[in-house]
Formats: structure tokens, sequence, C-alpha cells
């Protein structure tokens, strides 16, 4: 890659943080004058009964904006949260009511409550997910009601609980106007620390978990921590909205936690736009509109709602927000074809230093060799036995193509040294380091990176997000820095965003591909950001799936001379691949993989064995080799 090469895409990355910035800039403006407006509402307000309506609805988008972090931006179908805000609802006004607690003391009561309540009700989803997971927090919202009626002495029962104390200041209860405004302060504070939550890396994690789960455990991501993680912010938006409104309304009844709250959040999400941060918003208000004025108790509700949502889906598939934004974007003149081709591929030749963007430098010292080693491997499915006693010695440095009819167990083996299988037998090492039983998320953060036959990519995220994904990976993803958004968190972010682009810039590929999703780039380039995901993070093995599967001969070659690059770095590099010139022109050596062993071990430059050489001639894209 050239100095001109490495400059255009230094600039690029440097508009792109100008305009993100820019659109960022442009939001908080809109944002806050809404908030002034809505603020002004008092003034103009019909009544109390007015002001109490808007309360409720505003404690409802609390709630969708914490259940958007969960099914929008994880993929988690969680219908709990009515359960939720009733723990939380109920543990405040019980501590009021009964024991005459002032609100300093019930908060932390009722939202430690209501997020145990979380934990508990999404736990399944552990080990379950999908529609089986709707199911078993949506029975939670059925059994709440009943739950509530047999602690009668406690709860009030059916009648409701009554006798909740004020909010007070000064010694005096705050007035309806008062409480109006208290709530938008809630949801201007949850709507910050969500945004910067999702902005500081973690939105990446949590749609990688969604769109390529594989893909999120490879980078070193461990989805049981992530899965925790979204349990616990989802889970704390629904208590803190359910205690509010245990004192706006100094009443509670099980009637308020029922299906037509569920349906009303799960609507007015996927309504507004799911695993967008305003989409729950612009979903939640048309939906309340349309509820008060039918009726919250009506019968009508839920048949409104049901419509609805039907009507929202079929008009919006993927919510208001996403459609607002493809019809600007269709109205944009744009000035380059943003999306590419692999022919716009810029194979780096040599390193180079420009800008912000600077080559990454080799973590292998070349005089000392690191070697990793394969020892008798085996792997059975049931009665099927896959890979027996595999042992391959990888060099670094090395580029070894394994190769071998289909069905002999490649991928298995990938799948074995990676983690994705755990097989019955054998031991992984890395120079002296024992690897053998770690989980796959370990594995990666001890150096091992892989790619997949199916690129494993976030979709809807730009290419230079997916590489950044890579250092996501390494990251500890703290939660408190994330929301209060502390500089260390910005600096870190502005660090892994320069090695971003210098790992984009060291794989070739184009500078548009830094604002372009990777849902318009063809497959060759898909394989390329894949690769670069991988490579970000410096790993000592870098293991390749099939990496010129689908790709013509152009990509082919632009893709072989990207590895011997890296190989130039020191990583070593396993290739499993049918195509035979693609590895007869690239390969240091090749391993002959047949029946679930190793047969054949060469390296290229020398002459090959008869066994390996027969192979090659016979296989389904055979290269002459004798």
């Amino acid at each position: 890659m050239t100095i001109q090469q490495v400059d255009e895409i230094a600039d690029e990355g440097r508009n792109w943080q100008a305009r993100c910035a820019r659109r960022q800039l442009r939001v908080a403006g809109c944002v806050v004058a809404i908030f002034l407006a809505l603020a002004a509402i008092p003034l103009v307000s019909g009544g109390s009964f007015d002001l109490g309506r808007y309360e409720v609805a505003i404690a409802y988008i609390v709630v969708a904006i914490g259940m958007n972090i969960a099914f929008g931006y994880c993929g988690e179908l969680i219908l709990g949260y009515p359960t939720i805000m009733a723990v939380s609802a109920y543990t405040a006004g019980m501590l009021s009511a009964h024991k005459g607690w002032g609100v300093a003391a019930t908060f932390p009561c009722a939202i430690l409550a209501g997020t145990a309540a979380g934990l508990l009700i999404m736990g399944s989803g552990l080990r379950v997910r999908g529609w089986y997971l709707a199911l078993i927090t949506l029975f939670s919202v059925v059994v709440m009601p009943q739950l509530i009626v047999l602690g009668e002495t406690w709860t009030g029962g059916e009648y409701g609980l009554t006798g909740i104390l004020p909010i007070q200041f000064g010694g005096e209860p705050l007035s309806d106007g008062a409480m109006f405004e208290l709530s938008l302060a809630i949801l201007a504070l949850v709507l910050l620390a969500v945004w910067n939550f999702l902005r500081s890396g973690w939105g990446t994690r949590l749609r990688a978990l969604r769109d390529a789960p594989s893909g999120a455990r490879a980078v070193g991501l461990n989805p049981l921590k992530l899965r925790l993680t979204v349990y616990i912010m989802s889970s704390i938006p629904a208590a803190v909205a359910g205690f509010y409104l245990a004192y706006a309304e100094q009443f509670i009844s099980p009637d308020a936690f029922g299906m037509s709250l569920t349906l009303l959040l799960l609507t007015g999400v996927v309504l507004g736009g799911a695993g967008t941060l305003f989409g729950p918003i612009v979903g939640m208000v048309p939906l309340l509109a349309l509820s008060f004025w039918v009726g919250p108790f009506s019968p009508f509700n839920a048949i409104t709602l049901g419509l609805g949502l039907l009507i929202g889906t079929l008009v919006f598939p993927d919510g208001l927000i996403p459609s607002i934004g493809r019809l600007f974007k269709r109205g944009s003149i744009k000035k380059d074809t943003a999306a590419g081709s692999a022919a716009d591929m810029h194979v780096p030749q040599d390193s180079h230093r420009s800008g912000q963007v600077t080559q990454l430098e080799s973590a292998y010292a070349t005089e000392q060799k690191m070697v990793v080693r394969i020892e008798d491997i085996s792997v059975r499915f049931g009665a099927h036995q896959v890979l027996s006693g595999v042992t391959l010695t990888l060099k670094q440095g090395a580029l070894t193509g394994l190769v071998g009819p289909n069905g002999s167990g490649k991928s298995t083996l990938l799948n074995a040294i990676s983690g994705f299988i755990q097989p019955q037998q054998g031991r992984i090492f890395i120079g002296d380091k024992d690897l053998s039983g770690k989980a796959v998320h370990e594995l990666a953060l001890s150096g091992i990176g892989r790619t997949f036959q199916i690129p494993q990519l976030i979709e809807d995220a730009t290419a230079l997000e997916n590489i950044s994904l890579g250092l996501l990976g390494q990251r500890p993803g703290r939660i408190l820095a994330s929301i209060f958004r502390l500089p260390r968190l910005v600096q870190q972010g502005n660090d892994d965003l320069h090695r971003s682009l210098a790992m984009l810039a060291e794989v070739g590929l184009p500078a548009s591909a830094i604002s372009t999703p990777v849902a318009e780039l063809p497959l060759g380039l898909k394989r390329i950001v894949e690769i670069g995901r991988a490579v970000v993070a410096e790993p000592t093995l870098l293991l390749l799936d099939e990496p010129a599967a689908g790709l013509n001969d152009e990509e082919r070659l632009q893709l072989g001379h990207l590895l011997n690059n890296l190989k130039k770095r020191g990583i070593t590099i396993l290739v499993v691949e049918h195509n035979v010139p693609f590895v007869m022109q690239f390969c240091d050596d090749l391993a002959l993989l047949e029946a679930g062993q190793i047969s054949c071990h060469a390296a290229t430059s020398a002459a090959l064995p008869a066994t390996l050489l027969d192979y090659l001639n016979h296989a389904p894209e055979q290269s002459k080799c004798a």
C-alpha cells in the first residue's frame, strides 16, 4: 500500500469522525429542545389528571428503553418487564405505607428488588433462547398478579395498595407539576445513561452477540457475562419506572402490570425500531396516545395494540426509525459507490506510516520462534469418529494449508483448536502454554484468532466497526465507566479507533469501507473484513476456514498477498482450503487430512510425497503438481 493510499484512509477516517460528531451534536440539540418543550407542559396542561397520564406514559417509555437493550440490541426476547415494575413498585409502596420509610430509604430497596427479580426472570436466558425464553418470562407476568393477591396483608390484594406517602421536598409534598418534571428528569437520565453505555463499545458487543454469536466468541467476548450485563442494564429502567409509578399514583393495583402492558411495550419497541436508541420513544408515543384514547383497561385496548403491532410490522418491517433513515439515504446524492468491490482492495506490499493511521507493530520477536503444537486430537460425534489422534506442528510465521476431501474433518479440527468443539482427547500448545480445555473466548484471549466459512459479521455495522470488535473482545468492558463516560474510557476508544483504521489499511480495504455497512460489501471484502477483525488483536495463531471460497481469480490473488503480509508479521496461519492452485501458490507447507487423520505433512518448496501429490491431482479444483 502506498503512502497516498494510507493518507486517503486517514483522511476518510477523520472525515467520518467529524460527520459522526456533527450528527451526534444535531441529535443532542433536537433532544434538548424537545425536553425543554415538554418541560413547559405543566404551564398549559388542563390539570392534574392530564399530568398524571403523561407521567404514566413517560414511565412506560423508560421501561421500553430498557427492553430495547435486551430485545433490540442483544436479540433476547424477554417479556417479563411488567413483573420487574411490579416488584419495584410494591417494594417501595409497602415500605412506605407499612413502615413509613422515606424516599431515600425506599429507592435503593426498590431498585435492588426489581433488578434481582429481573435477574431471576431472565436467568433462563443463559440456557434457552428465542420463543422459549419469551414464554418463560411471559409466565412471570401471568403469575405475578396471583402472587400479589396471595400477599393481601402486605400488598392490599386485588383491591390495591394505598397509603403510600408522597415524595416531599423541604417538608412539603411535591406538586403535580413538580412530579411531572421529575418524570422528565428520570427519562432524560435513563436515556443519557443508555446512550453512553451503547456508544462506549457495548452497543457493538451486543449487536455481535445478536447477529454473529460465533464471531463474538471468537474475538474473546464471554456470552455469559454479556447476557448478565444485558439483564442488569435492561432491568434497572423497569425498576426505576415501577418505583416512580408507586409515588406518582400513590396507589398500586395488580391490574396495572398485566398482559396489556407487555403487549404495549413489545409493540412500541418493534414499531419504533428495535436496536435503535430512539426507536422505543418513537414507537411508544403513538401507541400510548391510542391506548389512552381507547382506555388502558378497555377490552378493546389489547385488540388495538395487536392490530398496531401487525400493521406496523407489515408497513415498517424494521420499524419507523430505520425506515425514515432509508428514506433520507435514498434522497441523498452519493458522491461515490460506497460498497465498492473486491477489486478496490489495495493489498499492502510494505509498511508506511502517515497521520493517525500507523501500521501495527508485530508482537512476536523474530529471534525466538513460537511453535504451535496440536497433539493427539480426537473428536467423536456419537458413534462416528471424526478425528482420530490428529497431531500437527505449526511454526511461527508459516502458512500451512490443511487439505483433504469433504467430510475428512478439516473444519472440525479448526473448531477443536478454537474451542467451538471440545475434543474427547488431545492437547493444544502455543509455545509451552497448554490451552487444552479452555472455552472459546479464553482461547481467543490466549492468542487464537479465526474466521468462518460464512463470514460472521454484524451486517448493519460498518467494516470499521466490525474490525474494532476484535479489540473490544480484549477489553474488560467496565459498565460504570461506560455510563459516566469517563475520560480514560473515551481515550481508550480513540486509541482503538486508530488501531482499527490502521488494520483497515493493513488488510487493504478501500477508504469507503470505513462508513459502509458490511451488508453492502461483496463476499470478497467481507472475508477481508473478518480477517482484519481477527488480526487486529495480534493473535499468535490465525485459523482460516475456506477464505477463498466463492472468490474469483483476482480476489484469490489479493487474498494470497494479504496472507503473505500477515506471515511477515510473525502470525502463524492454518488455512482450510479446497482450491489447489491457491494453496500451492501461497502455502509454505501442506497437511493432508484423510479419514480423521493426518496422512501427510510436507513443504511445498520440496518434492511432494506421492500420497499428497495424488490427492492434489485428483482434487475438485486440481492443479497438476507432478
